[in-house]
């Protein structure tokens, strides 16, 4: 793969924090191995498409709102994720969320959503009287962290979005957010958002089995 727009904002992060352009080109080089993928059509607009997913399983009325708007492409997260949120915050917030996003802190994976997966199971078989139920199933693990950060940018300013009348207007005020947004909270909601999937996810699960 050659240069595709967007690299360079990349690469930026990797120049400054190492001052060595030696150093960068192969941080670049060896993140890219991983990266490469966001920058090919079609796993971009797959990662686009599990947005709405997402907020269709967190947030229906917000996603009913993005429907009826004719925003349903949510191409407005394209910048988002292909840049890794550069240019929705100040560059010293840029590096700290492109830090998180690296270490995988925060998967569905990770312990820290298991712990909260196995603590909802618990409490739902409790409900059930003791009786086992396999409430891990229908967990996606295509929804990465980075999506669960869209999401809670969508949501920590769903009120003014849905202020807006047209396609046009959710996209100027989605537009109107780059740089006037608090990444603390942004990152808390996103980590509240990923462990309530997770609770969420085996509350439904149980439901299910049920009917």
């Amino acid at each position: 793969m050659g240069y595709a727009q967007g690299m360079n904002d990349l690469l930026a992060r990797f120049l400054v924090v190492t001052d060595s352009e030696v150093d960068a080109f192969w941080m670049f080089e060896r993140y890219m191995k991983d990266k490469r993928i966001d920058f090919m059509e079609v796993s971009m607009m797959r990662k686009v498409a599990l947005v709405r997913k997402l907020i269709s399983e967190i947030d229906r009325d917000l996603y009913q709102f993005f429907e009826s708007s004719e925003c349903h492409d949510y191409l407005f997260c394209h910048r988002w994720l292909l840049l890794d949120f550069k240019r929705e915050f100040t560059f010293q917030d840029s590096l700290r969320i492109f830090e998180v996003l690296g270490t995988h802190y925060l998967e569905l994976y990770s312990d820290k959503a298991q712990v909260e997966t196995d603590k909802a199971i618990a409490k739902e078989f409790l409900n059930e009287g003791g009786e086992m139920r396999p409430g891990r199933g229908m967990m996606n693990f295509e929804f990465t962290f980075d999506l669960f950060v869209c999401v809670a940018i969508l949501t920590l300013h769903r009120d003014k979005i849905c202020q807006s009348t047209d396609a046009a207007s959710v996209y100027g005020c989605l537009n109107s957010l780059s740089m006037n947004m608090d990444l603390s909270s942004v990152l808390k909601q996103a980590v509240h958002l990923c462990l309530q999937y997770c609770r969420q996810t085996v509350t439904k699960g149980f439901a299910e089995i049920n009917i």
